[in-house]
């Protein structure tokens, strides 16, 4: 509440953008259905909130002062985003729309092999994927259901566990085992907000020195990774949950013995304190029924 208490009053702000926008009291009065006068008096409250002036008058409409156009390119922004997040949730309510939001490694490497299949056997399911990488501004109202690694279990949400994080250095298949290569090319990401473990955690991990002609090689994401490793380009940390098609495949085989496992999971996340639609449980128990080698 007190964060609420800090807030400008809210239809004064649509006026402000309106006004500002369209450099006129009167033709924002004429957009909105106000008055010329109601109009100035909710800008005459948002000056007096504010404590600075807004708009200077002139004889041909109102000009924005130097406060006024600074706080107008952020108001124009804000509002703009509101717009855009309500009409995003009024336009994908029907009965058969779910949206699942997940991580770049998880979209390339679990999620897009499943689709065909979820296509063909969720009859008319309408689906959309949010593909986000920063999990900590993630809100619980954007998505129906989540698939995200995390390091310690999530608030807020019902968890089914889909799988352990275990990861295992690999390589394609023919390549020279790591600890035989006196420079090998190791393959990792350079992203900030990831919580997955890394080339420094394993060898620790498996009680190891990174060879001294180790070659570092930063990815954007996973997918690339992995494709640079299946292309013979060097050794990436396999998560085996991630990549258990591949491993199957033999595209990627593992290239040391040590399985490094850690407290982290791959968790289907649902928001707690929101009912669950018919369509949200059933593409739930059907990404539990088809997470083959799953840990529940």
């Amino acid at each position: 509440m007190a964060k609420l208490q800090k807030l400008p009053p809210l239809n004064a702000l649509v006026v402000f953008e309106a006004a500002s926008r369209l450099g006129s009291f009167s033709r924002a009065g004429l957009e909105l259905g106000l008055t010329q006068s109601a109009v100035s008096r909710q800008i005459g409250k948002l000056e007096a909130f504010i404590g600075s002036k807004l708009f200077t008058r002139a004889v041909h409409g109102v000009h924005l002062t130097q406060v006024g156009e600074a706080y107008a390119a952020d108001i124009s922004r804000v509002l703009g985003e509101v717009a855009a997040v309500t009409e995003g949730i009024r336009s994908w309510v029907g009965p058969r729309q779910v949206t699942i939001a997940c991580s770049r490694g998880i979209a390339d490497q679990w999620f897009m092999p499943l689709l065909k299949r979820m296509q063909l056997e969720i009859p008319g399911l309408e689906l959309r994927l949010k593909v986000t990488d920063d999990i900590v501004h993630l809100r619980l109202d954007e998505f129906d259901l989540a698939v995200f690694y995390r390091s310690e279990r999530p608030a807020g949400v019902n968890l089914i566990v889909l799988g352990r994080e275990e990861i295992v250095p690999v390589a394609a298949p023919g390549s020279p085992l790591l600890l035989d290569v006196p420079d090998p090319v190791i393959i990792g990401i350079e992203d900030t907000m990831r919580e997955w473990q890394d080339w420094p955690q394993w060898w620790r991990s498996a009680g190891l020195t990174p060879p001294e002609g180790q070659r570092r090689w930063l990815l954007g994401d996973y997918g690339l990774c992995v494709a640079a490793a299946m292309q013979g380009g060097g050794y990436v940390l396999g998560w085996t949950w991630l990549i258990r098609e591949q491993l199957a495949a033999g595209t990627l085989v593992p290239m040391h013995e040590h399985m490094m496992q850690s407290e982290g999971r791959f968790y289907l996340m649902r928001p707690a304190d929101r009912h669950q639609r018919r369509i949200v449980r059933e593409v739930s128990d059907w990404l539990i029924a088809h997470n083959v080698g799953g840990d529940s």
